[in-house]
């Protein structure tokens, strides 16, 4: 049930707060006082589109919020790991702000405007005067009788084998368009492939190679550079290892152990200039200027260079693209026999969704045999007595759908003699006002939608049909919330908790304020709107005496 709602500057509402509980709570205040902005601010909570145009005059940002009690943690909850309250409730909280952002929470953990419209599916149903025309759309039909009949498992297994079917027909689509590209590129594909499978590029190799070209284009100089260390360190004039070897000679017989230390650290550096010069002199001699190998490198390593600027400029880039065209390559090659094997798929999914489509078509004649017999008896109550519901199925080839493989769709008759047609073409606002209330009634013990919002559902009828739609809302409320607007003396009479919308206008403002009535100023309001009065008032005691009976 919904606990509370608080608004604060919304458009001309700068504050309200609403406790509705269980029960009927009605709202009620002339035309145009803003009733309805009370429904928007719900609206709002529920992930309704925002905007800085619905912030008021008192300040910058707009908030809305709202307390639900529930029996179970809502689905959207769950997927979000979030919890109850410690009070067993889901609190909603939504800002706007002047600058055009938006912010939303459930029990204080941010969440975005798809979570909170996901959570407010669960929590409220919004009934507005055209909600025939949602009646007439055939989703919202099906929807209801698959509440209605508890066809949960067979709306699943249908919508799993629909969008089967609808998998294989997108993928033979692409495959038939593959096996029209597929030769051109097919030839392409292994054009390129050819040129990387000629060069065969290893991982580590390009780098390797880039060593060994720089080694072999200058063998010449490294050979000369080798071969002099001898002659440039130990033999010739300004050799280091013969002055290194007298320093440490002079420093071997110093007084001083320090420089003893530093006299045999030259000794051993002059062992290891000595040793290092030897060692280049043995690789100068072995070196060779192969031209045969350096071209042999220059020419891979030209090769590496050129397909990498083809493949992405980097090594990694071309070893990865050789294995993408490798597995392309294998897929287009495979297209003609998945083709056929999609084909066979698609035949079998086919046959298994008109199976699971037949079956769900049937468990809907059954529970619309139910719902009809229900919905009629309350349009009956409802001042309908000659209104019949009828079950229309298309005769004829229908395409299978998200909805079925039959296409059902509920007709009205609502007068003896005209034919049944659509929902959408009820001529009488007071007809369609009644049937939106009848098939709310019958499907009440199936809807555990906490809060059910009815905006002027009783438009269009007169005083003796607004007391049965009073008791046919209060009815509703005997385990939920159901928060209706009126203008209907009969349903405000039959409320629980009656609100009052006013509007007060001065030379530059305009502020509305929303009050609850005790019992003796619903009396008062309710003789308000009969038109005002002694009789006016008697009448009102009267409906609120009957309300309680």
């Amino acid at each position: 049930m919904l606990c509370e709602l608080a608004v604060s500057n919304l458009l001309i509402v700068e504050r309200a707060r609403l406790v509705p509980e269980q029960g009927l709570t009605v709202i009620t205040g002339e035309t145009g006082a803003g009733k309805s902005l009370l429904l928007d601010a719900l609206g709002l909570l529920l992930g309704g589109k925002g905007g800085a145009r619905l912030i008021g005059p008192h300040g910058d940002v707009c908030q809305v919020s709202a307390v639900f009690h529930v029996e179970q943690v809502p689905a959207i909850m769950v997927e979000q790991g979030m919890d109850l309250d410690d009070g067993g409730g889901v609190v909603l909280r939504r800002r706007l702000y002047r600058n055009g952002r938006s912010q939303a929470w459930v029990n204080d953990v941010p969440v975005s405007i798809q979570v909170l419209r996901s959570l407010g599916r669960d929590l409220v149903e919004i009934r507005v005067q055209q909600e025939h025309l949602r009646l007439a759309e055939r989703a919202r039909q099906m929807y209801l009788l698959d509440v209605y009949g508890g066809h949960d498992a067979a709306v699943q297994a249908y919508a799993r084998a629909h969008q089967r079917c609808l998998a294989l027909q997108a993928e033979l689509e692409a495959l038939q368009g593959d096996e029209r590209e597929g030769l051109r590129e097919l030839d392409f594909l292994r054009f390129m492939s050819s040129e990387l499978e000629a060069l065969d590029p290893h991982p580590g190799e390009y780098e390797a190679l880039d060593r060994r070209q720089r080694l072999l284009s200058g063998a010449r100089h490294w050979r000369a550079v080798c071969e002099a260390m001898p002659e440039e360190l130990i033999d010739g004039d300004r050799a280091v290892v013969p002055v290194l070897g007298r320093l440490a000679g002079q420093l071997s017989e110093a007084p001083d152990d320090d420089l003893i230390a530093a006299g045999q650290q030259l000794a051993t550096a002059a062992e290891l200039v000595r040793e290092a010069a030897y060692i280049a002199a043995r690789i100068g001699e072995t070196m060779e200027v192969d031209a045969q190998a350096l071209a042999e490198v220059d020419e891979r390593l030209g090769a590496y260079v050129a397909l990498m600027r083809k493949h992405g400029g980097t090594e990694s880039a071309l070893l990865a693209e050789r294995q993408r065209l490798v597995e392309r390559i294998d897929a287009l090659e495979h297209v003609a026999e998945r083709h056929h094997m999609a084909i066979q798929e698609l035949e079998e999914a086919v046959a298994a969704r008109q199976q699971a489509g037949v079956g769900l078509a049937e468990a809907r004649r059954e529970a619309y045999a139910s719902l009809q017999y229900s919905v009629q008896r309350e349009l009956a109550d409802l001042g309908m007595p000659k209104a019949r519901l009828l079950l229309h199925e298309a005769t004829g080839v229908h395409a299978a759908d998200a909805l079925g493989t039959i296409m059902q769709e509920i007709h009205v008759q609502t007068n003896p003699g005209l034919p049944p047609g659509s929902l959408r073409d009820v001529p009488s606002g007071g007809e369609s006002a009644r049937l939106t209330l009848a098939m709310a009634v019958a499907l009440a013990d199936k809807d555990d939608t906490p809060v059910l919002v009815f905006d002027e559902v009783d438009s269009g009828v007169g005083g003796r049909l607004g007391a049965v739609i009073g008791d046919k809302l209060a009815a509703l409320g005997r385990h939920r919330t159901v928060l209706a607007v009126t203008h209907v003396p009969q349903v405000a009479a039959r409320a629980t908790r009656q609100y009052v919308v006013r509007k007060q206008q001065a030379d530059d403002r305009t502020v509305v304020t929303v009050e609850e009535l005790a019992t003796d100023a619903r009396i008062g309001e309710i003789a308000d709107m009969l038109g005002g009065g002694r009789e006016a008032v008697a009448q009102a005691r009267s409906l609120m005496a009957m309300s309680t009976q």
